[in-house]
């Protein structure tokens, strides 16, 4: 069966002090209740203040320690929020600095470093992978000449680091709304003109990839099974899948079911779907906004647990993971995380549940997908 995993962007704090505790509190007695045997992957979130404590090897050597010594291994790193991710408002702060910064480049390669220094979890051929950010928010500008020079500059970094280590490792762009990178389309376009460019070599091929989430690509209205197929077939690696489901409101749903989703927090990119099937798109889920999306169906950015059965009048993108979307998944053996980073603004009524329960029944219906098919 597929390494399963949760993403730790969940918790809070950004110190590794934080880190560890959090998996002292939470990954280590949530392997327990599973039973799992043997290594445990776990799917860590580094921020840049972890990522630069990890510099020094000493510290990197310590939270080593740790993790071998508590029998875990490191599925990937997430890579996409530089900065604090929790109790603050961060919208579309989340996607600075992008890949025209040399800040995100020195970010990432920090984070490469820590990890070719921390047990990997085995993924049969799968590489380890760092998940980032799609490039950068879609403000008009499109792709800059200094963002292929940057992912040229990291395909050649981890192809030095592989020979000194002998770990192979892939940066996995998240294709996500609203980003220059944020559909099957985009993806692949931006693919064929990435290995176009001068500096590319054929050789680099293993080590850029994407990370498909399959909320990112559920909220645009595009079939989770069909979109991995197509990026699998235009020979883009998908390093790892995220599982993880968006809100979805029907033409029944009313403002007071929707209105507790608004938070200051996070960006929830909004679609609403016209009777002849097009999309509205609203940058955010606002007070403002609200009002325009009753009366219609629609999906919002918005990280719900898979285990949430929903109501009459607000469900999940859950159901649009068919038996054939795991069927594929499983024969593909893809490395899988699960990611509700949204947990801590959850409306009352999904805080039914600690955290740790909600994320062991979430994996628990991961598991029962895959064996059901």
């Amino acid at each position: 069966m597929n390494p399963i995993t949760y993403c730790m962007n969940v918790h809070k704090g950004e110190s590794l002090d934080a880190i560890l505790q959090a998996l002292k509190d939470v990954t280590l007695p949530l392997r327990e209740v599973l039973g799992e045997r043997g290594t445990f992957p776990v799917g860590l979130r580094f921020g840049a203040q972890a990522a630069k404590a990890l510099r020094v090897p000493e510290t990197v050597k310590r939270f080593s320690n740790f993790l071998l010594h508590n029998n875990l291994a490191v599925m990937g790193i997430n890579g996409f929020p530089y900065g604090a991710f929790h109790d603050e408002s961060i919208k579309t702060s989340v996607y600075q600095p992008d890949w025209t910064s040399p800040e995100r480049t020195s970010y990432t390669r920090d984070l490469f470093y820590a990890l070719s220094h921390l047990p990997i979890a085995r993924m049969g051929d799968y590489p380890t992978s760092v998940t980032t950010v799609p490039l950068a928010y879609d403000k008009g500008q499109g792709i800059s000449e200094s963002v292929f020079e940057e992912l040229c500059a990291i395909a050649l970094f981890l192809r030095k680091l592989e020979g000194f280590t002998g770990k192979r490792m892939c940066l996995a762009l998240e294709p996500e709304p609203d980003c220059l990178l944020e559909s099957t389309q985009t993806t692949i376009d931006f693919f064929e003109r990435l290995w176009q460019h001068p500096h590319w070599i054929p050789a680099y091929r293993h080590y850029i990839g994407v990370c498909f989430d399959t909320c990112h690509f559920a909220v645009g209205y595009e079939d989770p099974l069909n979109a991995l197929r197509n990026i699998v077939s235009a020979n883009i690696p998908v390093a790892r899948i995220q599982i993880s489901a968006a809100l979805e409101f029907n033409r029944y749903t009313t403002a007071e079911d929707l209105q507790p989703f608004i938070d200051k927090e996070y960006l929830h990119q909004t679609r609403r779907r016209e009777e002849n099937a097009d999309l509205t798109c609203f940058e955010d889920l606002t007070e403002t906004i609200l009002p325009k999306v009753l009366g219609a169906s629609g999906r919002i950015h918005y990280h719900v647990p898979l285990a949430w059965n929903g109501t009459s009048r607000l469900e999940s993108t859950r159901r649009v993971l068919t038996p054939a979307f795991w069927r594929y998944v499983r024969a593909g053996g893809w490395p899988l995380e699960i990611e509700t980073y949204t947990y801590f603004v959850y409306p009352e009524s999904l805080r039914t549940k600690t955290l740790s329960e909600w994320l062991l029944d979430d994996i628990l219906w991961v598991k029962a997908q895959l064996r059901s098919v």
